[in-house]
């Protein structure tokens, strides 16, 4: 069992984020007799998963919905739970990593033609067109939404 501090330290989050987590039922501490947070072998497992979920932009509500497996008996209807989230968000990700393959590709093409600023203001155009392009398929409001702009 470590304290909230030692579980701080071993996983590099944040008491206050680990307080966080409790409060919203992502992982519910356990207490000592004195009130004390602690945590265990199955809680590093769950906040290794909640960083990954963090990571593939997981909302907050489905990293929930994850977590609570975790308290559940085991059954096919937790695997379904949990196949019916991780399906969306595979397909999210796909689509993300489409996306960032083809602003890779712009940035690569425009690298060269900073080279030769004759050669950038030929292809600027072209170069504009892409962005717009690809403004067009982002889903703006979703980036606004997280306070990216």
């Amino acid at each position: 069992m470590w304290t909230i501090q030692e579980f701080s330290k071993l996983t590099s989050i944040s008491p206050a984020s680990l307080r966080y987590y409790d409060k919203r039922d992502i992982l519910p501490s356990k207490r000592r007799e004195n009130g004390y947070r602690v945590y265990d072998e199955q809680d590093l497992l769950i906040i290794k998963n909640v960083m990954v979920m963090k990571y593939a932009d997981f909302s907050l509500e489905d990293i929930r919905t994850m977590t609570s497996l975790y308290y559940q008996p085991e059954g096919q209807e937790c695997n379904d739970q949990a196949n019916q989230v991780l399906q969306q968000h595979v397909a999210e990700m796909k689509e993300r990593i489409r996306m960032w393959t083809e602003i890779v590709a712009v940035i690569e093409g425009i690298q060269p033609l900073l080279a030769n600023h004759e050669l950038y203001k030929l292809n600027r155009e072209q170069l504009d067109a892409q962005i717009d392009q690809l403004f067009q398929q982002i889903d703006v409001h979703k980036l606004t939404r997280k306070g990216r702009d």
